[in-house]
Parts: structure tokens; C-alpha cells; sequence
């Protein structure tokens, strides 16, 4: 039997995890595959348009647990709710927050994700033999599956992209730790 080693160090960190660091990866790494027309490039918009629309609550959540006092009265309110209170908080104007209503549809979007329910689809339609040539191995469209595009994702991380520095920008330097990036600090002694 091998000795156990002596536990000669005492090791402790922290870190302020603030979840929409992950959650924006997530959301840029499947739109770079998307353009890149990687296998599954469908999968890879409606996977960076879903993840955007969870670290678009879970920016809000980050903010507003350091900026807004009793956060936890607001924890069951929608997105934007909780994006308005934390706007007046830091004396934002709302208006800055609506970003051309891509907000509003990115969340009735991550809704439709989150409580997805069968549909009929159908299609008719006149056309040319050379328009339906195009089109004969393709499924007519879901409502959700119509959303799901390049143009949507790019269009989704550039509005939370902007609302994330709008708070930045507005947040007291002190307030910030963990917001801006992820990282941990910690120590080593001797035990």
C-alpha cells in the first residue's frame, strides 16, 4: 500500500461566475459554424439564437443582482421587466433597451423554443417546374423553423452585445467584478 501524500498546502479561490460569459460563447461559436455552412448549419442558428435569448435573462439576472437592491423581487418577471428595472436603476433610458424590437422577438423566440408545440405546416402554392426544382426536396417551413436564420442570430448577438455595454458603460467601476469577464483569483500557503 502507497503512503498518502502529506497535505502540505492549503489552496482557496473564488470566482463571481456571471453565467452569460458561457452563455454568449455558446451563441458566437454555433453562428461561426453556422457561416461556415458546418454539418448541421441549421442546428448551429437556432442553437446561437437560443443561446443568445438565455444570456440575454441571464445578463439581466448578472446586472441586477449587483445593482439593483432586493434583486430577488424581481427574480420571476420577464426579461425585459427585469431589464427595465435595472435601466431606471442606472438611470438608462428604457428606450435604449427596445434595439429596433429585436429584445421583444428574441424572447417571444426563446419562448416559442422553450414551449414548442407540433404544427401543421402547409404549403400551396403556383409555380414553375424550374421553381418547384428548387424547392422538391425541401420540407415546408415551421413557424419557428422560418425564424431560425443567419441574418436572425447575427442580428440577436448584436442587440445583446449592445444592451451588455450599454450597462457596462452605466455600472459603477466597483459594481462590475465578473461582469465585464470571467476569471478567479485565489492562494496558495503552506498549511
Amino acid at each position: 500500500m502507497e503512503p498518502r501524500p502529506e497535505r502540505n498546502l492549503r489552496v482557496q479561490r473564488e470566482r463571481k461566475f456571471s453565467p452569460h460569459h458561457v452563455l454568449l460563447g455558446v451563441a458566437r461559436m454555433a453562428l461561426e459554424s453556422a457561416e461556415r455552412k458546418e454539418d448541421g448549419w441549421f442546428y448551429h442558428e437556432l442553437i446561437s439564437i437560443t443561446f443568445t435569448a438565455l444570456a440575454l435573462e441571464a445578463l439581466a439576472n448578472s446586472f441586477g443582482e449587483r445593482v439593483v437592491e432586493r434583486w430577488a423581487d424581481f427574480e420571476s418577471a420577464s426579461p425585459m421587466a427585469k431589464l427595465r428595472v435595472i435601466a431606471r436603476e442606472l438611470g438608462v433610458q428604457e428606450a435604449s433597451l427596445a434595439q429596433d424590437g429585436v429584445l421583444v422577438w428574441l424572447i417571444r423566440f426563446r419562448n416559442k423554443v422553450a414551449h414548442a408545440k407540433p404544427e401543421l405546416v402547409r404549403f400551396d402554392a403556383s409555380m414553375t417546374k424550374k421553381e418547384f426544382a428548387k424547392i422538391q426536396l425541401e420540407p415546408p417551413k415551421a413557424g419557428l423553423e422560418s425564424e431560425v436564420s443567419i441574418a436572425n442570430a447575427k442580428r440577436a448577438l448584436a442587440a445583446v452585445q449592445a444592451v451588455f455595454d450599454l450597462l457596462c458603460e452605466k455600472t459603477p467601476q466597483e459594481k462590475l467584478d465578473g461582469l465585464l469577464g470571467d476569471g478567479f483569483s485565489g492562494t496558495v500557503t503552506r498549511a
